[in-house]
């Protein structure tokens, strides 16, 4: 008993000097690396730091809660902190502090538009105990989903036009993908039958349709299934390039045989005049 006692005079004195001066400092230091960019339906680990420290005077062991919570969340986006909060005992006259490390797991669960940008914020605090003060620190995180390919959709229709005609074959290429695309469309090889006219680079929206109009000249007569390839990126972002490949049935008509026929007719005639010339002048 006159241990205890002694011990009881010893330390009221000093927790009335804490009191009297108000509660002990505290000090909460968050640090979260820098996210990527999340794909769809996946998530990515990212790493934290908290470092908790506090002042002189913690001579009576008084547990306290640090508490990490995510804020301003996106609905596409969900947030898994672990540990999401952990108990510890500040004590030490001269101070001390305290480091964790914590993992923030963050996925896409659903689809938003890429490359846009959300300001989440990661909110570590605790409110202290009887001795120790409350602190908080926040970090900002730029947080913004992946380009998701979903690929595009290709339409058209069949083309026939005559010998020396032009006409334009309208393609419809849907953007199934979660940002804007550049669409450009080239020929996989050089036609026998036709020649063409390729639009410069377009622009289609996320989740719609454009039309494509690309000039078409019969050179020949025939049939032919032409294989184009069209290229589609997120404007800014070349390195997600993809390809995708499709085939036109192109037919053209009209009397090449009979032309052609004319043609060699007229060269006979001239062949023939200028035999009978040449015999005339000899006599």
């Amino acid at each position: 008993m006159k241990i205890v006692y002694m011990l009881a005079i010893f330390t009221l004195p000093l927790a009335s000097i804490a009191a009297s001066a108000g509660f002990i400092s505290s000090e909460l230091d968050l640090s979260v690396e820098k996210p990527s960019a999340v794909p769809l339906n996946e998530a990515i680990v990212l790493h934290a730091r908290l470092n908790f420290s506090w002042g002189f005077g913690a001579i009576i062991p008084m547990p306290l809660v640090i508490y990490i919570e995510a804020e301003n969340v996106p609905d596409w986006l969900s947030v898994s902190i672990q540990p999401s909060s952990f108990t510890i005992t500040p004590v030490g006259w001269r101070g001390g502090s305290v480091e964790k490390d914590v993992t923030i797991t963050l996925r896409a669960k659903d689809e938003a538009p890429a490359f846009i940008t959300y300001n989440v914020v990661i909110h570590a605090f605790t409110n202290g105990s009887l001795l120790v003060n409350g602190a908080e620190d926040k970090e900002a995180l730029d947080v913004m989903q992946d380009f998701h390919d979903a690929g595009i959709f290709v339409e058209y229709k069949s083309v026939k036009l005559s010998m020396d005609e032009s006409k334009e074959v309208t393609i419809n290429v849907t953007n199934n993908c979660n940002s804007p695309l550049y669409i450009n469309v080239q020929p996989v090889n050089e036609s026998k039958y036709f020649d063409f006219s390729f639009p410069s680079m377009q622009i289609i929206q996320s989740h719609s349709t454009g039309v494509i109009k690309i000039g078409i000249t019969a050179k020949k007569i025939g049939k032919e299934d032409v294989p184009l390839k069209i290229e589609y990126y997120p404007p800014g972002h070349e390195e997600k390039k993809n390809f995708a490949y499709t085939n036109i049935t192109i037919e053209s008509y009209g009397k090449e045989g009979s032309i052609t026929a004319i043609s060699i007719g007229i060269i006979i005639v001239i062949i023939v005049a200028s035999i009978i010339i040449v015999i005339w002048k000899r006599r």
